[in-house]
């Protein structure tokens, strides 16, 4: 388990790279599905769409839309804190460009932060533009063995 959160420590701590990597191999995928389906007969258009659908990118089918997020609550609370060393405003923490990474707006990550709230990771309270965050712990390290001890 520590072997595992070390490892996501790690990719947080190079999450440029990591996004950057993900991003090349994922692109190189969809533009394969995007020309097998082409050489299938489909349009460009339609063969674009039909691979953002298989990869679980687009949701709907007369009005398409992308596709919800799905983390963990142990992962959200740790990517939060993480934001959090960095960005000490919560609202400016919200509205963090790392979040598009995961297809998240900002109405998508303050949904996001209830589950760990109501989980007692952390505790998120917003009104209006106000928004604070705070933790049970002051260090990564801390609150990486307060998660793990919370999910046994």
């Amino acid at each position: 388990m520590f072997a595992a959160m070390l490892t996501r420590l790690r990719a947080l701590l190079q999450r440029r790279r990591v996004a950057r990597e993900l991003d090349a191999e994922l692109g190189f995928h969809l533009e394969m599905e995007i020309q097998s389906n082409v050489e299938r007969g489909m349009s460009p258009a339609e063969a674009r769409s039909a691979a953002l659908r298989d990869f679980g990118v687009l949701h709907g089918a007369a009005k398409k839309r992308i596709a919800p997020t799905y983390l963990p609550v142990a992962a959200v609370a740790y990517l939060v804190f993480y934001f959090k060393q960095h960005q000490p405003s919560g609202a400016k923490l919200v509205e963090l460009p790392d979040w598009k990474l995961f297809f998240l707006p900002r109405e998508g990550v303050e949904r996001f932060l209830f589950e760990p709230h109501q989980h007692k990771l952390l505790e998120y309270h917003a009104a209006g533009t106000v928004t604070r965050l705070t933790f049970p712990v002051n260090t990564l390290e801390e609150y990486a063995n307060a998660i793990a001890q919370r999910s046994h």
